[in-house]
């Protein structure tokens, strides 16, 4: 009979395990790898060295005794109201953004949909510095929970939100401007040669954001010495693919001619491109058209379409980054992340 030997256990590695193959400090290793080295200047060549060695050498972090050393939880909560159309993808790119920034920094994500400042209010009694480091908040912005969030921020729970703009002047936010997201999309057309811009406005929205948008196209049409023709402008009730079936026919419809039309979002692009195409107009050819969200069904239409991103995978990073770097001391203030554009067939000359 053959026995077998256990496993062998390999000690865990530690800082001291690092210094002493480096020939430097435990001091500097701790340092390195717990982030705080601060205004230390130590030498470029020396910290990646220890980074690549804790690498090589499998070190983990001790979270427990980070944590008591602390006094932080290691904890970062994400407050969301889901919005966007299925499929958009924007609220799957912001916790990305948001898990990638946590994960580099060792910590964990503690996720809590709501979608009424009823059902926000029913966590706040698990929000406090012994269960969190902090809040990000993300989705529908709730003006009606403001004072919620500054009675949180003022028991020391520093917030980050990633909306379009700031709830309030004391919570920090990592935003974009709807405006420059239809003038970039306006503005790529018209460098495209179109001279006869549509415009899918969406009327019935919460937030401003609709009209942020109609101010975009009507300040690029500007911007460029387009006249603007309020029969190019097509109401839409709200952002799915059969309203935007609907206004793409109704366009049709009116007679106006048209070469270009900028959507609302993505569901009322591929709609507009569907719609043209079915009724033989060729899409980029006859019209070129424009989205925004860059959804992954971009890439799935008759024609694949043009879309304006808001950068929400960038947005939730920054975000978390900020909120990471509060707990050691680093002051908050606002930003905001200018759009992306993802060029396609639909605008192709």
């Amino acid at each position: 009979m053959t026995t077998s030997n256990p496993p062998t256990r390999h000690a865990a590695v530690g800082l001291r395990d690092i210094a002493e193959q480096l020939n430097v400090s435990v001091s500097l290793v701790s340092k390195v790898l717990s982030g705080r080295l601060g205004t230390s200047g130590a030498n470029v060549t020396k910290i990646r060295a220890i980074k690549e060695k804790a690498r090589e050498l499998g070190y983990q972090k001790n979270l427990l005794a980070e944590a008591l050393r602390t006094g932080r939880q290691n904890v970062l909560a994400l407050f969301l109201h889901r919005h966007g159309e299925p499929g958009s993808g924007i609220v799957d790119q912001m916790i990305i953004g948001i898990a990638e920034e946590a994960a580099s920094a060792d910590q964990r994500l503690a996720i809590h949909y709501y979608e009424s400042p009823q059902e926000f209010r029913a966590f706040i009694p698990r929000i406090h510095p012994n269960a969190i480091d902090g809040i990000l908040l993300g989705g529908v912005p709730h003006f009606e929970i403001i004072d919620d969030l500054k009675s949180m921020y003022a028991r020391r729970v520093p917030i980050v939100s990633v909306h379009d703009t700031q709830l309030d002047p004391q919570l920090p936010n990592i935003g974009i401007d709807q405006r420059e997201v239809t003038r970039i999309a306006t503005n790529h057309l018209i460098d495209q040669g179109c001279k006869s811009i549509a415009h899918i406005r969406v009327m019935a929205s919460s937030t401003p954001l609709a009209n942020n948008r109609f101010e975009g196209y009507k300040l690029a049409l500007k911007d460029r010495d387009i006249d603007f023709r309020p029969e190019l402008v097509v109401e839409a009730e709200n952002f799915t693919y059969e309203v935007g079936v609907d206004a793409a026919t109704r366009l049709l419809k009116s007679g106006v001619k048209f070469d270009g039309v900028v959507a609302a979002c993505d569901t009322h692009g591929l709609a507009v491109i569907n719609t043209l195409v079915r009724a033989g107009i060729r899409v980029p050819e006859d019209v070129k058209v424009t989205g925004v969200d860059n959804a992954p069904f971009c890439r799935y239409g008759l024609v694949e379409l043009t879309s304006v991103s808001q950068e929400f995978q960038v947005r939730g990073g920054l975000a978390a980054r900020m909120l990471l770097d509060s707990l050691s001391g680093t002051p908050m203030s606002s930003s905001s992340v200018p759009p992306a554009i993802s060029v396609r067939r639909s605008t192709e000359r």
